[in-house]
């Protein structure tokens, strides 16, 4: 016969008031039955562990037996309390996808106060152009997509994260560079600065959706694979660019931003994950950054 958890908590019960009628108060007992399991108890592990007289004391046998149980109590509970976690999300490991663009907003806040909420949540993130995020969801090497563009997937979720703004952004010495504000049929004929379509596809394409809807198609002068080689030319006098409202939040020198009078000059970011692939750290992640009123804070609209 072994001793079970209720063995346990009688002796740790007992080791605590080291008096009987209080001890079986506490356990819910009547003393002689506290009594008589303490005899059974002593006679399976074949030693004294409390002396009755002159009062009750434990044995040095008894002191080793009692905290070798609390030790074991108190490992099963954080055992249980790990296992909670485990379930609920609380443990594990996220590898989170976000384009750079999205980085200049508040979400790095918003990931870094998660990191803090749950600290046994290994979260990774990699700067990925959005356009290679869907292929890398699909295939599992991310966890969690936070982009721009959307593909073809069967179990692949998306949800609208929120909305940025897009802005003009001139150079200093452009005629329009000292407005506040202008309407984009205003850029009609300038050249344009762009990011190549293959960066973005989906972003090339709502700006120049946002042009034809101005009346006019977007002359592109010069192309580059990242949006500071785009700001360098438009410093430089390349032309103008449409671009997230991120950047004008910057001071670049050279180059000057200008709000859009557009109503739709807006683009979503989406949050992506796929629900064929089963992890609750993720949801615990995904509804996070769906309740955070903040993570497009300073970009949204």
């Amino acid at each position: 016969m072994s001793l079970g958890a209720r063995d346990h908590q009688i002796l740790t019960v007992l080791a605590h008031e080291l008096h009987f009628g209080r001890a079986a108060e506490v356990l819910g007992m009547r003393q002689p039955q506290l009594s008589l399991r303490l005899a059974q108890i002593e006679r399976v592990v074949g030693l004294k562990l409390f002396l009755r007289r002159p009062r009750v004391t434990l044995t040095p046998a008894g002191e080793i037996i009692v905290d070798a149980g609390r030790r074991a109590a108190a490992e099963f509970n954080a055992a249980v309390e790990h296992a909670r976690q485990v379930e609920r999300g609380q443990v594990g490991s996220i590898m989170a996808a976000v384009g750079s663009t999205v980085m200049l907003s508040d979400l790095p806040l918003s990931l870094q106060r998660f990191r803090h909420a749950y600290p046994d949540v290994a979260l990774t993130l990699r700067d990925m152009h959005s356009a290679q995020q869907w292929e890398a969801l699909r295939t599992g090497l991310i966890d969690v997509s936070v982009t721009r563009e959307i593909g073809a997937g069967r179990s692949i979720r998306s949800e609208i994260l929120g909305h940025q703004r897009f802005v003009a952004l001139l150079p200093s010495t452009h005629r329009l560079a000292e407005r506040p504000q202008l309407a984009l049929a205003e850029l009609a004929g300038e050249p344009f600065v762009l990011f190549h379509p293959s960066i973005a596809p989906g972003l090339h394409h709502q700006i120049n959706a946002l042009c034809i809807r101005a009346g006019f198609a977007p002359h592109i002068a010069q192309q580059a694979d990242e949006w500071y080689t785009v700001l360098g030319f438009v410093r430089a006098g390349f032309g103008v660019t449409i671009a997230l409202d991120v950047f004008g939040t910057i001071a670049w020198s050279g180059v000057e931003a200008c709000a859009l009078a557009d109503d739709e000059a807006t683009a979503p970011v989406f949050l992506c994950w796929d629900q064929a692939r089963a992890s609750s750290p993720r949801d615990l992640l995904v509804e996070w950054l769906r309740k955070d009123p903040n993570v497009l804070s300073g970009a949204a609209i």
